[in-house]
């Protein structure tokens, strides 16, 4: 979750909603891209590879990376009820001592965001009305690596999103989802240094891992 003001994000990403999300999370497994992102990063992680996971809500991907290599991980989280419940799955896991939790908008605490082997934005984008001001931020702390996933520029993918913000706007609620132009975000990816190394994609979302040229 990412820059939506702190009313806007108790109201979408509250306690109820960070208890559902744990609860799937526990019972059902793994979102399809957070698990084409581990496919993509498992791979090519660096011995004892440290983790920043950007809008790690309930923290799936960093809990789950924590288990295959990663040494240490922070993750930044806006949402209090979300930190609070990545917190207490990273409890649970064994992972409490090797997990630090940034509870701030990635914005707030850009000059403060440690840089990081891996950086990742799973369905954060999409959450998001600035995302030429968000990825600058994400891929300057990455200095091997970098993954993110977002719904695909489709005629379907655009309708659904129209619909979900629709009822929110019935609601009441001004919480607003995105469908951004990949070949921007692509090109952002690209002038920082990066190179597409692992893709992925269903009929709604596209997952994509990139490493840094000049990386040693």
């Amino acid at each position: 979750m990412a820059c939506c003001g702190a009313d806007l994000l108790d109201r979408q990403f509250g306690a109820k909603r960070a208890a559902a999300d744990l609860r799937r999370y526990r019972r059902r497994g793994l979102l399809p891209t957070t698990a084409f992102l581990l496919r993509g990063l498992e791979p090519n992680l660096p011995a004892g590879a440290t983790l920043l996971d950007i809008g790690g809500g309930v923290g799936v991907l960093h809990h789950e990376l924590l288990d295959r290599g990663v040494s240490r991980a922070w993750e930044l989280e806006p949402s209090t009820a979300f930190v609070q419940a990545a917190a207490e799955e990273a409890g649970r896991r064994g992972h409490a001592g090797r997990v630090e939790f940034i509870n701030a908008d990635v914005r707030q605490a850009a000059d403060r965001l440690p840089a990081a082997d891996v950086v990742t934005l799973d369905r954060v984008v999409c959450c998001d009305p600035d995302f030429e001001s968000l990825l600058p931020i994400a891929l300057g702390r990455a200095r091997r690596l970098f993954a993110y996933s977002y719904p695909r520029a489709r005629g379907i993918t655009r309708a659904w999103i129209a619909v979900r913000n629709a009822v929110r706007e019935v609601r009441g609620n001004q919480f607003r989802a995105f469908v951004h132009p990949p070949d921007r975000m692509e090109a952002l990816v690209r002038a920082a240094g990066f190179q597409r190394i692992f893709q992925a994609r269903n009929a709604v979302w596209y997952a994509g891992v990139y490493s840094r040229t000049d990386a040693a």
